[in-house]
């Protein structure tokens, strides 16, 4: 004889070998599953076929295993790009209070420390625009070669500009002390900026390439 309770109990099983473990979500389709058995039987269908047709409306254990396992990688892209977020926010706060703290210092004159403070409002506002405004001008890679060359470059990009700038441009100037500090900070800009462009080109095409496989 058909045992529905011991039925709902195996399916339940079934689930959480199948990987769908999480207690709210397992205990909404359990809910649903037996809500929709109601409905089969009230429209006359015995406890086996309206457990079988209950289970069916639903999903397989597989189908809904895939469904959970398409949020579960939807939500944790999510949240390490909330927490990349929080962490370049916490970076470039020390940023701005490490070099504003070193224009306070320095014996500057009054428009050498005003460039100064301008340098680093000009950091932030170009991460800013990088981070909230350039990437919907940004290219979608899926292929994973260009996107590694993408990160290469632009890892490197920001140091072999400084470099350049320190070696080649430096000694072409006769900078006072004061002026070296201020050029300094403003040849820091793309050293962050070019890393952190290339960073949310191949971040772009992550979320895309998840959001695309999932939805």
């Amino acid at each position: 004889m058909f045992d529905l309770e011991q039925a709902i109990a195996d399916w339940r099983q079934q689930m959480l070998a199948a990987g769908i473990k999480s207690p709210a979500p397992l205990e909404e389709l359990e809910i649903h599953l037996r809500e929709e058995i109601e409905q089969q039987m009230f429209s006359g269908a015995n406890k086996q076929g309206a457990f079988e047709n209950a289970v069916a409306r639903i999903g397989r254990t597989n189908s809904l295993q895939q469904e959970f396992q398409k949020i579960n990688n939807f939500s944790k892209a999510e949240k390490q790009r909330r927490a990349a977020a929080i962490i370049s926010t916490l970076i470039l706060g020390c940023y701005a209070v490490f070099f504003s703290g070193l224009l306070l210092k320095f014996d500057l004159t009054i428009n050498e420390r005003l460039l100064g403070f301008a340098a680093v409002a000009a950091m932030l506002l170009s991460v800013f625009i990088a981070w909230r405004i350039l990437p919907r001008f940004f290219p979608v890679i899926t292929n994973k070669t260009v996107q590694s060359a993408i990160g290469l470059i632009g890892g490197i990009s920001g140091m072999v500009w400084f470099f350049v700038f320190v070696y080649l441009v430096l000694p072409r100037c006769n900078f006072t002390p004061g002026q070296l500090v201020v050029a300094l900070f403003w040849a820091l800009i793309p050293v962050i900026t070019l890393p952190t462009a290339s960073f949310l080109v191949i971040d772009k095409s992550e979320r895309q390439h998840i959001t695309s496989a999932n939805f």
